[in-house]
C-alpha cells in the first residue's frame, strides 16, 4: 500500500494554519500509508517553523500535524525519476522552480495526486496528476460528508484511533489546551515508550469520541447554564444513556477572556461592544466549549449573537483565534488568557472556567494509562511551574476524580 495522495508544501501550510475540521474526517476512507507528505516538504515546513516567531511552538504543532500522515523518502529512484524528467521535459521544467520540481518528481515516482494550492509551481508532465483550486472546496469535493455541528459522528485519523492505536500510545481527543501540551512533554520525558496524542476538535466532539470509542480520554470544558456544572452535565446528557461510562479527572482551573490587540484602541470593555459596528470577532467553532461559553452569556445578557460581525468566522484553537487578532483580520477574540500572553495581546478577563480530562472507564483502568494518572496524582513541581508560568492557570485540584458517570 503505497501514497495515494501527495500533499505538497503549499497545502500543508493552508491546514496548519486553518486545521479545518474537514481534515479529520479526511483521513477516514484511507488506509494508514495512503494521504502523505515528501521528505522534501517536511525539511520545508521544518525550515519554516525555525524561522518563525514562535520556532518551538510551531515545531511542536508540525509534529502533530505529521502523525496521521506517511513521510515518502527522496530516495535514489525518485532522483533518476527527476534526472529523467531534467532530460527529456527540459523546455517544460526550464520555468518550474526547483521545489515544484522535486514534488513533480516524486509524485511521479509514487503514481500519487499532488493536492496544492499553487498549481502554478508544476510542469506540465505526462502521467503528473495534480489537484487544484480552493483547498476548502477541495477538501470538500474529495470528502463530501463533513461532521455536522454538534450531533454527527467524529472521525480520527487511523493514527489517533483508540482501537487501532501503536502500543504505550494514548489518545487524547477534544479541547483545545496549552498545558495539554505540557502534560504530554513531561509524561514522555518521564516514561520515554509512552506518548500522549491530541487531536484538537472542540469538547463536543471530544465527548463523542469517546462514546464511538475513538479515544482513551477528552479534555472538556463545557458550561451548562441550567445546572451551573461544567462537564458532567454534558457527560450525563450525551454518554450515560449510551453506555458509554467514564471518568471524569480534574486538570486546571483557567481565564477565558477577550484577546484585544495591545493598547485596546477599540476600547472594548465587555461583550456589550461586540454589538458596535466598528468591532469585528472571530469567534470558535460550533461544539467547541469556549463558543458554548461565549453564547451562553450572550443569552444570559440578553446580546444578539446576530448583531456581531465575524461571529459566523472561526477558527479551531486559541492560539489560531490569537492569532488572527495579531494580524489585524479581527478586533478580538474569545480564548484562554494563555494564548493571548503567547502572542502579546491585551487581555480582558471575563470567566474562569474548568477543563477536566474525561476518560473511557476502561481506558481509566487499563496498565497502559497507569503512567498518566500516576502523574496527574502526584504532578511534578516542573509540570506546575510550567502551567503557571503559561498564564492564568490554577491547579489546585489537579489528579482528582470529580466524577464516575
Amino acid at each position: 500500500m503505497g501514497v495515494h495522495l501527495l500533499l505538497d508544501t503549499s497545502f500543508c501550510l493552508y491546514l496548519i494554519a486553518k486545521k479545518p475540521v474537514a481534515l479529520v474526517e479526511a483521513l477516514v476512507p484511507f488506509q494508514p500509508g495512503e494521504l502523505g507528505v515528501s521528505s522534501i516538504t517536511v525539511a520545508a515546513l521544518e525550515a519554516r517553523a525555525q524561522d518563525s516567531r514562535y520556532p518551538e511552538q510551531n515545531r511542536r504543532a508540525l509534529e502533530q500535524f505529521l502523525l496521521p500522515l506517511a513521510v515518502a523518502d527522496f530516495d535514489a529512484e525518485t532522483a533518476h525519476r527527476l534526472g529523467q524528467i531534467a532530460a527529456r521535459w527540459a523546455r517544460a521544467t526550464a520555468t518550474t522552480d526547483t521545489h515544484g520540481l522535486l514534488l513533480a518528481a516524486h509524485a511521479l515516482r509514487l503514481d500519487a495526486t499532488i493536492l496544492s494550492r499553487r498549481p502554478e509551481m508544476y510542469p506540465a508532465l505526462p502521467g503528473l496528476r495534480c489537484n487544484v483550486g480552493d483547498a476548502e472546496q477541495l477538501l470538500s469535493a474529495l470528502f463530501p460528508h463533513p461532521p455536522q455541528e454538534q450531533g454527527a459522528a467524529v472521525f480520527l485519523p487511523a493514527a489517533l484511533d483508540a482501537s487501532e492505536k501503536p502500543a504505550h500510545t494514548i489518545v487524547a481527543v477534544g479541547s483545545h489546551d496549552l498545558s495539554l501540551e505540557l502534560l504530554a512533554d513531561t509524561l514522555h520525558r518521564e516514561h520515554p515508550s509512552t506518548t500522549l496524542v491530541s487531536a484538537h476538535v472542540g469538547s463536543m466532539a471530544g465527548l463523542l469520541a469517546l462514546r464511538q470509542g475513538q479515544a482513551d480520554l477528552a479534555g472538556v470544558h463545557l458550561f451548562d447554564p441550567q445546572s451551573g456544572e461544567f462537564n458532567t452535565a454534558h457527560i450525563r446528557r450525551l454518554l450515560v444513556p449510551h453506555g458509554c461510562r467514564v471518568v471524569v479527572v480534574g486538570f486546571v482551573k483557567r481565564m477565558q477572556g477577550l484577546f484585544l490587540a495591545p493598547g485596546n484602541p477599540k476600547g472594548i470593555r465587555g461583550l456589550p461592544d461586540l454589538l458596535r459596528q466598528d468591532v469585528v470577532i472571530v469567534n470558535r467553532q460550533p461544539g467547541a466549549g469556549t463558543r458554548l461559553l461565549l453564547d451562553a452569556e450572550l443569552e444570559r445578557q440578553r446580546l444578539d449573537a446576530g448583531r456581531i460581525r465575524g461571529y459566523d468566522r472561526w477558527e479551531t484553537s486559541h492560539l489560531q483565534v490569537a492569532a488572527a487578532v495579531e494580524r489585524g483580520e479581527a478586533d478580538c477574540g474569545l480564548g484562554i488568557q494563555a494564548a493571548a500572553q503567547s502572542f502579546h495581546l491585551d487581555f480582558l478577563p471575563l470567566f474562569q472556567e474548568r477543563y477536566d480530562l474525561v476518560f473511557a472507564r476502561d481506558a481509566y483502568e487499563s496498565a497502559q494509562l497507569r503512567p498518566l494518572l500516576e502523574l496527574l496524582s502526584q504532578p511534578p513541581p516542573t509540570l506546575l511551574e510550567g502551567i503557571h508560568g503559561l498564564g492564568g492557570y490554577e491547579t489546585a485540584g489537579i489528579g482528582q476524580v470529580v466524577a464516575e458517570l
